[in-house]
């Protein structure tokens, strides 16, 4: 019985520099190593990657060249990586994946099929909001040794995914594509998540190091066994440094000992302590806290002060007198002559519940719609003839 086995991972963001940390940058960096050791151990076919194997749209010359070494030991053991570019290294022109593939290390996925054993791989690079209704999946046709084809993809599909900004239903990417896929690879989402839509399997990898305090099941990878029976898959971890989050509540009377006294319940130990303070405020500063820390052997340290803060109660008739705010800037905005685009900017920042997070989808969602606002303004102005006359003379 044939076997193809892959190694999927996902959201290594090499590069990134986590609270302002070097050690962090070192980390994710070092986490993305071992999975590719793990793929050697395992003796995988192909490692395949959805999106987001760096940080950032420009990274340092470090960084890509620790990448390529890094991958350079799977051409070594003749294991192919297979990737895709994810939202955030994603850039105009030429991507970072490109540049790989001259050094022979790795390739892009695309709507080609890419043939590993009986498997035919497909990618689609994570979409710009903008254009996701506009941009043709449609995949070709596999050859005909390729008994099963899995589709890669960095987007966050419901109903795996939901709340988290703009989600698309993986049914309707399934509907798109126009072949019958058997597995749909996902980045994106930073935990490990699946499910079956319409007979298809859909999963995600998880991210190789915890990119907040809330992404618990990160350091995780998926190894991918396909053959007569289907789609199996195994989730592996990877050794990551720990994360120890907890709050610190002050009371009026609390000071150093107490905060202390707390930090010295949690095991630190090379760890990365993200702590919150909150309650009343004291004399404790969040500095004091973060050196606590380091003292109890955290190795990195980040501390949010909350203190002081009051949540108002939206039901209350002093939250209800705040809402009549809203009405005044309506009232102003109406007398302003703003284009569609500004409205719904301005509708965007007091809505502040209702944002996505993510800087890069948001920047996306709205770009087209900004680079139209202001070629209808520059359409309509009108410019005087003796400036045109000028510009023209400048021209000859």
């Amino acid at each position: 019985m044939s076997r193809t086995r892959l190694l999927h991972i996902s959201d290594t963001h090499l590069g990134k520099r986590q609270y302002g940390s070097d050690i962090r940058r070192e980390d994710f960096a070092d986490a993305f190593e071992r999975t590719i050791d793990i793929a050697v151990e395992r003796d995988v076919d192909a490692v395949i990657h959805t999106g987001d194997l760096f940080d950032d749209p420009v990274p340092s010359l470090e960084t890509i060249v620790r990448a390529a070494d890094v991958i350079k030991s799977l051409e070594e053991n003749d294991i192919p990586f297979y990737g895709i570019v994810g939202n955030h290294e994603r850039k105009n022109d030429e991507q970072w994946l490109d540049l790989l593939r001259r050094t022979s290390t790795a390739s892009r996925l695309g709507k080609q099929p890419t043939l590993v054993g009986d498997v035919a791989l497909y990618g689609i690079d994570a979409v710009r909001p903008s254009i996701w209704n506009s941009v043709d999946f449609e995949l070709e046709e596999p050859p005909e040794e390729a008994a099963w084809k899995i589709l890669c993809m960095h987007e966050l599909l419901s109903p795996m995914v939901s709340g988290k900004g703009r989600v698309y239903p993986a049914s309707e990417v399934l509907d798109r594509v126009d072949i019958d896929i058997d597995g749909l690879a996902l980045g994106d989402l930073h935990q490990p998540e699946s499910t079956t839509v319409n007979g298809t399997d859909v999963w995600y990898a998880s991210a190789t190091e915890r990119g907040g305090k809330d992404q618990e099941e990160t350091g995780v990878v998926q190894l991918i066994d396909v053959d007569n029976s289907g789609i199996t898959r195994r989730q592996l971890e990877v050794d990551t440094r720990p994360f120890a989050v907890f709050t610190i509540n002050f009371g009026e009377h609390d000071g150093a000992q107490h905060a202390r006294d707390v930090v010295n319940r949690h095991d630190l130990d090379g760890a990365v302590a993200k702590i919150e303070l909150t309650g009343d405020r004291s004399s404790v500063t969040a500095m004091e806290v973060a050196q606590m820390a380091r003292d109890a052997g955290a190795e990195v340290v980040s501390v949010d002060d909350n203190r002081g803060r009051v949540d108002l109660d939206v039901e209350s008739i002093e939250a209800m007198s705040l809402q009549g705010l809203d009405a005044a800037i309506d009232e102003k905005l109406a007398e302003e002559d703003l284009t569609e685009v500004a409205l719904e900017i301005d509708r965007r920042v007091r809505e502040g519940d209702a944002q996505d997070t993510n800087v890069n989808r948001v920047a996306d969602e709205l770009d087209s719609p900004l680079r139209e606002a202001q070629q209808r303004t520059f359409e309509d102005v009108d410019v005087p003839d003796a400036e045109k006359n000028a510009t023209a003379e400048a021209h000859e």
